[in-house]
């Protein structure tokens, strides 16, 4: 098939938008069909590196796209510190402009499919769609939402926050950007149920639950190796979001530590909520046992998942969690919340998964705590678990992913092109819903 794909952020040897964009271009290309990445120019020097190397297929293109004006305000927006404000505005924007740029630049080109990767929201997806091509979405996130009672404790801030994310979820069922791209869509991939039942009501019959991100197909590194008798080591990697769970992540901790475990936490990353992190870390009384790592490079990420035994993340709602399936390929057990695609990942084979439902902020903590203790006082447990991290992570390796899609993306196709061929010419024709 010709497939322009979407990727508003695609890039190689990246993590999160970047990396997802870029491991569906690939391996779409690499499945044999014949690509074409419609991508911001922002790693165009990057891109054309990776090109240049000869390891990648020779049906793979890119088309750079992010007019001067537009790259000026981003610079500006992160300049400022408004990230996640800067990223929907400049995306949002992208995708509105990206249509008029297709139809002038590749107005005589011929697609059997567009599909749209990235950004992987449900928010504003993408209007290329009307092109007049078969498109397919996703898989999408964002219909997750944090329950209201492991909202008690965050600042007036993340309260107002959440309160707006919860009025924007809602409006997307009103949302003419959204709606369209649904109307158009063939079928709509989302990474979690409470995604599909964010999606206006009439589309939700078009929805796949699929989880959208891989691993590398390369050799499993070898488990980490834990010292016997020496601390429970834990790591959190990330961005330092409220949202991200830490409130709660740390609170476990100290309660971890009153019971007499010997455990340490190495906080990775960086963001607007790592004061806050860092004074109730004092609060607590957690001193030295906490660690405090600036962002670093990803491709340094393999050297801290092997100094490390369990990753910690109580995301309230990731729609699905890179860290997460880095972790489980290095061979770590993942103790998450049962919230969003943490919990789609992580089973109860490779980590230990919170329940959530009816419990108060407290009861979740010492949930937390106990499932810590658990793995701190099981040596034979720890490493079955580390065992089976590597085994779940085999059905998420990039090439098994996307064949698993694209076969099913064919079989709608051609089921499509029959189903139009049995219609007598005088007939009249299905209207799409």
């Amino acid at each position: 098939m010709k497939v322009l794909l979407s990727a508003f952020s695609c890039a190689p040897n990246q993590g999160s938008e970047p990396g997802l964009g870029w491991g569906w271009a690939v391996e779409v290309a690499r499945l044999g069909h014949d690509v074409l990445v419609l991508t911001s120019s922002e790693r165009q020097e990057a891109i054309e590196a990776e090109l240049a190397s000869g390891r990648l297929p020779p049906t793979l293109r890119f088309e750079y796209f992010l007019p001067a004006w537009l790259a000026r305000l981003q610079r500006k927006g992160l300049a400022l510190g408004y990230e996640s404000l800067t990223w929907h505005t400049v995306h949002l924007l992208w995708q509105l402009l990206v249509y008029g740029h297709v139809r002038r630049r590749l107005a005589d080109r011929r697609f059997d499919l567009v599909h749209h990767i990235t950004f992987s929201g449900i928010r504003h997806p993408t209007l290329l769609g009307r092109l007049g091509f078969p498109l397919v979405l996703g898989p999408l996130g964002g219909g997750e939402r944090a329950p209201l009672a492991l909202r008690r404790s965050l600042s007036w801030r993340g309260w107002l926050l959440e309160a707006v994310r919860d009025v924007h979820t809602f409006l997307i069922r009103f949302d003419p950007i959204t709606r369209r791209a649904c109307r158009d869509a063939e079928v709509i991939y989302v990474k979690t149920e409470q995604t599909r039942t964010a999606l206006p009501g009439r589309f939700r019959d078009k929805t796949v639950v699929q989880m959208e991100i891989g691993t590398k197909d390369v050799a499993m590194p070898a488990r980490p190796i834990r010292e016997p008798g020496g601390p429970l080591r834990l790591l959190y990697a990330g961005r330092f979001l409220y949202w991200k769970g830490m409130h709660l992540g740390l609170r476990a901790l100290a309660e971890l530590r009153a019971r007499g475990v010997d455990a340490h936490l190495t906080m990775l990353g960086g963001g607007p909520d790592e004061q806050s992190w860092r004074a109730l870390a004092d609060q607590l009384g957690l001193g030295p046992a906490v660690r405090w790592v600036a962002r670093i490079e990803h491709s340094r990420m393999a050297e801290m998942y092997g100094s490390h035994d369990v990753v910690l993340f109580p995301s309230l709602h990731d729609s699905s969690g890179n860290v997460v399936l880095e972790a489980l390929f290095h061979g770590l057990p993942v103790v998450c919340l049962d919230l969003g695609g943490p919990a789609v990942i992580a089973t109860e084979s490779c980590g230990r998964i919170v329940a959530t439902a009816g419990r108060s902020e407290s009861e979740v903590v010492t949930g937390l705590a106990d499932a810590l203790e658990e793995l701190a006082r099981s040596e034979p447990l720890l490493d079955e678990l580390s065992r089976g991290a590597q085994i779940r992570a085999e059905i998420f390796r990039w090439p098994t992913l996307v064949r698993r899609v694209y076969d099913d993306i064919a079989r709608r196709l051609r089921r499509g092109t029959e189903d139009e061929a049995i219609l007598a010419p005088d007939s009249p024709q299905p209207s799409r819903p």
